[in-house]
């Protein structure tokens, strides 16, 4: 068995696809890093404050002039107001607010969910072409003349495709975390109330190398089935992009027990997140690993039974 899981490593590294993911993952990281520093600044406190200061004034004063521009034309808020009286009175853009070039944690977290869910389509779709090209290439009908027995030959190559996902999505988030930090040393303000702490991006990180590995398994899983990558990548785009996006819209109470939201849940580390009520994060966990393990269990029962060659 260690053989065969140190070779699936060997072949998994020496996939190009594998390669140039890797490349891309650390360009992309090297120019977010860039770009949190360049786009974000140092700004004293005070400096801040007194922004704050002068925007709850504008926002006072356009406050007093929609009202005076209701009065001129015979209304009253609570009324049915009519286009040209709205377009006269509201005005065209958000309501004042102090700008804040700082780079706080807030921003952090926000990038390290954004890049977990990133990394479990990624995930998906190479653990569903490292067992999907072995079948299009007849590499799997070759191995099984050496290694007969099936079971450990889908175990090796779950647990190497898995376990090198894990690797690779713990990597780029810490890496992340490592590009956003000279943005947040250097152009941080200081900690508010609502800042995570650093145990919660701790706890983020963890939560979306954990999600790269179920989504990794899911797509290994359902490729194996398929016996092609495009039966992975075409059923994860059917089931969450069509089917999961009509009954999340138009049945609301059906959200927990749906893959995406149950990710959003999972990975944001609140319960009831992006409105799907009823669902803990431990739930949430505990729901897609029984999905992953589920379909692995199905594929390899599949892959037990039927004709390969």
């Amino acid at each position: 068995m260690t053989r065969l899981v140190a070779a699936e490593l060997r072949r998994i590294a020496a996939r190009r696809l594998v390669r140039l993911t890797v490349l891309l993952a650390v360009v992309g990281i090297a120019l977010g890093g860039l770009a949190a520093f360049v786009w974000s600044d140092a700004l004293p406190e005070q400096v801040y404050q007194q922004r704050v200061i002068e925007a709850k004034a504008r926002e006072v004063a356009e406050e007093a002039r929609i009202e005076t521009c209701l009065q001129a034309h015979g209304v009253t808020r609570g009324e049915v107001i009519s286009d040209d009286v709205a377009k006269a009175c509201f005005p065209n853009h958000g309501p004042a607010s102090a700008d804040d070039p700082r780079f706080h944690r807030n921003r952090l977290l926000g990038v390290l969910q954004g890049v977990s869910g990133a990394l479990a389509v990624i995930a998906w779709g190479l653990g569903a072409s490292l067992v999907g090209a072995e079948f299009a290439s007849r590499g799997m009908t070759t191995l099984l003349t050496w290694e007969t027995r099936r079971g450990r030959v889908f175990v090796a190559k779950a647990v190497a495709a898995v376990a090198a996902l894990t690797v690779f999505a713990l990597v780029v988030l810490v890496l992340v975390s490592l590009a956003m930090w000279p943005a947040l040393a250097l152009h941080g303000g200081p900690l508010r109330p609502n800042d995570p702490t650093l145990a919660t991006l701790a706890g983020t990180i963890a939560r979306g190398t954990a999600l790269s590995a179920l989504a990794a398994a899911m797509g290994f899983a359902i490729a194996t089935i398929g016996r092609n990558t495009a039966a992975a990548l075409g059923a994860g785009f059917a089931y969450i992009i069509v089917l999961e996006n009509i009954l999340g819209s138009s049945i609301a109470r059906w959200r927990r027990w749906l893959l995406l939201g149950n990710v959003i849940v999972f990975v944001s580390g609140h319960d009831n997140a992006g409105e799907v009520t009823g669902r803990t994060v431990t739930a949430a966990g505990i729901f897609l690993t029984a999905v992953a393990v589920t379909l692995l269990a199905s594929a390899a029962g599949t892959f037990y039974r039927r004709d390969v060659a």
